[in-house]
């Protein structure tokens, strides 16, 4: 009886051992599955320093023949200045967008670009991700809109040729029951290059099948 006592201790002993060891390697596993991922940072696309301004000519689009048509109408944007609101740094920028009187109040904090009211507009860590535009952010005629970010390559304007990120927004216009329902999706783009900021932007008419370009012709950016 004592021999096998003693043969069983062994056993005991190595059991726990085992298993310890099993738990270990599985642990160890695990830890080296996780990745972290890194993300640009937006600031990197908008170039939000004070005295940075960009240039832009107009182009009409004909969505039926693809011809375009030169304008000779520019808009032009700069940085006015950087505030605090609520202990976090924004940038104002003004000018003319679209022929219109422009002001915007933005700020870049890692991925996200966000308004003067702390609201997300677009993250870079959410590329292909799709997102529902409020009220407050539908276009003249929409009833309804979606906001997506895409990454895209070759973006030509006057100024050059890039890769770039597209903010891209999808609406859907109001319309009689007569109209064809292709007809009621209509988009608007925002195009940033890293290093150099907004690049192209588009609207459109929604009573017609044109949409506006406005490409970067002239930037300093520091």
């Amino acid at each position: 009886m004592r021999i096998t006592i003693r043969l069983f201790w062994p056993l005991l002993l190595a059991g726990p051992l085992f298993s310890c060891s099993r738990g270990s390697q599985e642990l160890q596993v695990e830890e080296e599955a996780v990745e972290v991922v890194q993300f640009e940072p937006a600031g990197s696309f908008l170039q939000l320093q004070v005295g940075n301004y960009w240039v832009y000519e107009s182009f009409s689009v004909n969505l039926e023949t693809g011809e375009e048509t030169p304008l000779l109408k520019r808009d032009s944007i700069y940085v006015l200045k950087d505030t605090v609101i609520g202990r976090s740094e924004y940038f104002i920028l003004e000018g003319s967008r679209l022929g219109q009187s422009h002001r915007s109040v933005l700020r870049c904090s890692g991925p996200e670009v966000m308004d003067a009211e702390g609201r997300l507009l677009f993250s870079t860590a959410a590329v292909g991700d799709t997102a529902v535009l409020p009220a407050a952010r539908l276009a003249e005629g929409a009833e309804s809109g979606e906001a997506c970010l895409y990454h895209v390559g070759g973006v030509e304007v006057p100024y050059g040729v890039f890769d770039a990120l597209e903010y891209r927004r999808t609406f859907t216009l109001s319309s009689s029951q007569e109209e064809k329902e292709e007809s009621r999706l209509r988009r608007q783009s925002d195009f940033f290059a890293r290093g150099i900021g907004l690049i192209k932007y588009t609207s459109f008419f929604p009573n017609q099948p044109l949409d506006i370009e406005m490409r970067l012709v002239r930037c300093q950016v520091k």
